[in-house]
């Protein structure tokens, strides 16, 4: 899932970026068999609304986590975190 997270593609608004807001936003979501996410809410706020609201978007719109082995379950619930940083900013 870690590969996945660093993969994907974080948009950064450049309203954030400008007024030099970053943080890390900690997501829970179950996660499907077939590696699909659903149910994704913020668990620890990043300390702001609208970047919360942009990680929460960004893993959504996300493509399906190759999982290394089956869940044996149809879904298990997960925690991650996604950071903005202005220093690793694509």
């Amino acid at each position: 899932m870690a590969r996945w997270i660093e993969d994907l593609d974080k948009r950064y608004p450049v309203m954030l970026r400008t007024e030099g807001i970053q943080g890390k936003v900690i997501l829970s979501a179950l996660l499907h068999e077939d590696g699909t996410l659903s149910d994704v809410r913020v668990a620890k706020t990043s300390g702001n609304a609208m970047l919360d609201q942009v990680a929460v978007e960004d893993v959504k719109k996300g493509p399906p986590i190759s999982l290394s082995h089956p869940l044996d379950r149809p879904h298990m619930p997960v925690k991650f975190s996604i950071i903005y940083d202005l220093k690793t900013v694509r």
